[in-house]
């Protein structure tokens, strides 16, 4: 395992994935268009679809994306010791005021799984650390982590490792995420209307942020 830093069995943070020349060049890519930001279900975060931006770049192309799917999986892999499949790949904007309390990526807070059961493992680019705040939390664990620019930290994000982001206090806070399922996962054919049900209510909430501000 490369140079890293072993919090728990199922919580490493990879250090210097990602140069500081890779990680300002993504920024840069990610703000081509902010209107290609999108609310998430985090208050005051931003996500984008890494490809959005492919038309206005005469630097960057989807097959570098595709390479930087591959370096994640192989660090991923490392960590779960399972064999993985990739569900998504992802560009993260916090900003000041933005935070997540603590939740579980697969479940509800009692263990119960909920229509994103498939997300069994992710990892996180961080592609800057000059900002305050926003860092990983795992309040179970009692353990903060504010990693450098160009770590990729993965773990298990499920109901064992409840996880949030503290409040950015200053600057701006991008990354980005790749998230995978055990290949061996089955599931019930009903769990991809339930997500459906469930993305009306996370619309529902992004809509009571936008009028409250």
């Amino acid at each position: 395992m490369r140079d890293s830093i072993v919090y728990k069995d199922d919580i490493v943070e990879f250090l210097n994935v990602f140069s500081k020349e890779e990680c300002d060049s993504l920024i840069d890519y990610f703000n081509l268009n902010e209107n290609n930001w999108q609310v998430t279900c985090f208050y005051e975060s931003r996500v984008m679809d890494p490809i959005a931006n492919i038309d206005m770049s005469n630097t960057i192309d989807s097959g570098y994306f595709e390479d930087i799917r591959k370096k994640l999986y192989s660090l991923a892999s490392q960590v779960a010791k399972k064999e993985l499949k990739n569900l998504s790949l992802s560009a993260h904007k916090w900003n000041k005021g933005a935070y997540a309390s603590d939740h579980s990526d697969n479940s509800e807070l009692d263990g119960t799984p909920n229509a994103w059961q498939d997300n069994k493992f992710v990892t996180i680019i961080y592609l800057n650390d000059n900002y305050e705040g926003g860092n990983l939390t795992f309040s179970g664990h009692n353990l903060s982590i504010s990693p450098k620019l160009g770590s990729v930290v993965a773990f298990d994000p499920g109901f064992k490792n409840l996880h949030g982001v503290s409040e950015i206090i200053s600057g701006t806070r991008y990354t980005m995420l790749a998230s995978f399922d055990y290949t061996d996962s089955v599931y019930t054919k009903d769990l991809y209307e339930w997500r459906q049900e469930y993305s009306k209510e996370q619309e529902n909430q992004r809509e009571s942020w936008k009028n409250a501000n």
